[in-house]
């Protein structure tokens, strides 16, 4: 059975939904939980972690925190220490509710190891010892590291009342405990043990860096920059507290910055000098986004560098569904604004009627637009994606680009397709193995007019044979038309095309294909000419 983890997440939603929405607190959980996700997949995919336990980490991290809303409920708390464990029950909720009982044995018992370990002090040290728990240690490895990530955020930007249950004036005017103190400079975790007032608490956050143990966890959590924000922002009664941070942050920097060096991520590159250098002469500048792998990885790249940018995004009937929550869940994960700008390209006779250079004016009217709202919002440049493989040529589309001034620093700092792949892996992020996508138009013939509905009716299609396990494919449409001197098709036949490793998977599900597309296409058929894979 495939790994479907869009019913996991249905299941948390309808799950949390049971809570009281008015609770602000049950807002910050639910928030909190797909943080960790999208941290938990970035950090998979920085350290090439293996198919199944990606999976199975992605679980941890969807469930790790279940238990926090009955917490919530039956002790109007997330404080452990005045209620009880919400990793245990975490684990009993995901037993009660049968929710992994479609999972193996030893998978349910892997997963609910790492859910129970995540908020303890250190993982067993019995299970680190055995040789036998590789799988298990490395999911609750990876959940601790995905969860503390987070915190960070959680701790800089939530109220302090509900993270450690006092106020930051409250805490402003507090010490330090000598205890504390030592076990940072230590390089160790801070024991509950041993806190005994609020600001140990934030201490205790800060020594997370301390028990992580991915360096990548590090790297995610600097680029972040929450764990700073707290003691930046607060002005402490006692100037000895103030040195005591000070000192503590200095430490802090050493600390990181020798354990990334013995690691080999400085020699992973994420951004080349020459993108740096372009990023350093364009300090104020918007993106057309499209939530491809190209603009996404511009997204990152021009973030990490310090550009104050906005990205756009242009949804019109060309795009999927699925595009814009790609772009949308990209530019959250790395905290750059996106505004959506809705456009009824067909409402362009030129772009309407589908001629051979459709793209110019596709892209053109797309462009302008995005021109339009940024150079309202102040942005006087605009980038796009475009990189060093594509194509020099006069195409349509390309054209448009030049005739708009619109930047391209991918192709302009030499980047290939390739190589963004290997800097967007790099990075962690998601779309680094993303199959290349046209656009919806490109499934018509040209100089047949496109049509809203048939537009829709691809999109379904294509979603169909996405949810059977198909990753790199295309449904392209041919018109029938009822005689020869008929303008409009009477019906569309689908011509699917993939590639040849698909074709097993093909095969198994043939005819649930055929029954489906036949709802509304006239026939179905299998391109013989397989598709080269895109990535």
């Amino acid at each position: 059975m495939a790994f479907d983890f869009s019913w996991y997440k249905h299941f948390f939603d309808a799950y949390a939904a049971k809570y009281d929405q008015h609770d602000g607190r049950v807002a910050l959980k639910i928030l909190h939980t797909y943080s960790v996700t999208a941290i938990m997949e970035r950090l998979c995919i920085m350290r090439r972690v293996p198919a199944h336990t990606k999976e199975l980490a992605m679980l941890c991290a969807l469930f790790h925190d279940i238990g926090r809303f009955e917490q919530l409920r039956q002790y109007d708390t997330f404080l452990d220490h005045l209620s009880c464990n919400h990793a245990e029950m975490s684990c009993q909720i995901l037993r009660e509710e049968a929710i992994l009982s479609a999972l193996s044995a030893k998978d349910q018992d892997m997963v609910l190891t790492a859910v129970r370990s995540h908020n303890q002090y250190e993982i067993d040290p019995a299970l680190s010892e055995n040789p036998n728990a590789g799988e298990t240690l490395e999911l609750c490895r990876l959940i601790r590291d995905a969860d503390k990530c987070d915190i960070f955020r959680v701790f800089a930007c939530e109220a302090m009342t509900d993270v450690v249950g006092a106020s930051e004036e409250t805490i402003a005017a507090e010490t330090i405990t000598p205890a504390v103190l030592q076990a940072f400079f230590a390089h160790k975790s801070v024991d509950k043990k041993i806190r005994k007032t609020y600001l140990d608490y934030w201490v205790g956050f800060l020594a997370f860096f301390f028990d992580f143990n991915y360096p990548e966890s590090i790297k995610i959590s600097c680029e972040q920059g929450y764990y700073r924000m707290p003691f930046d922002r607060t002005r402490f009664v006692h100037k000895e507290t103030r040195e005591q941070i000070d000192k503590m942050f200095k430490e802090l920097e050493n600390y990181m910055e020798n354990r990334l060096a013995e690691s080999d991520l400085n020699e992973k590159e994420t951004i080349p000098a020459s993108l740096k250098t372009f990023f350093q002469n364009h300090r104020r500048i918007a993106l057309a986004f499209s939530g491809g792998t190209d603009s996404a990885y511009l997204l990152y790249a021009a973030s990490r560098c310090g550009t104050e940018m906005q990205a756009y995004y242009v949804s019109t009937p060309f795009q999927p569904q699925f595009e814009l929550e790609d772009a949308r869940r990209l530019a959250d994960m790395l905290q750059v604004p996106m505004k959506v700008l809705p456009f009824d390209v067909l409402s362009v006779p030129e772009v309407q009627k589908n001629p051979s250079d459709r793209c110019y004016y596709c892209k053109n009217v797309i462009f302008r637009s995005i021109l339009e709202a940024a150079e309202a919002d102040g942005f006087t440049e605009i980038m796009d994606g475009t990189n060093a493989s594509d194509d020099a040529g006069d195409r349509p589309g390309m054209r448009a680009l030049k005739e708009l001034h619109v930047l391209s620093p991918l192709r302009e700092c030499g980047v290939t397709k390739a190589r963004l792949r290997e800097l967007s892996r790099n990075a962690g992020l998601f779309t680094w193995d993303k199959p290349a996508y046209a656009c919806l138009a490109t499934r018509v013939p040209a100089n047949v007019p496109i049509t809203a509905d048939i537009l829709k009716k691809t999109e379904q299609a294509e979603a169909l044979l996405s949810s059977m396990g198909f990753t790199d494919f295309r449904v392209r449409v041919m018109p029938e038309y009822p005689s020869s001197g008929d303008s409009s098709p009477a019906r569309w036949a689908a011509r699917l095309q993939i590639t040849e490793p698909q074709l097993p998977l093909f095969l198994s599900v043939r005819s649930q294909i055929h029954d489906r597309l036949k709802e509304n296409f006239s026939a179905v058929l299998l391109d013989l000419n397989l598709r080269t894979p895109s990535f």
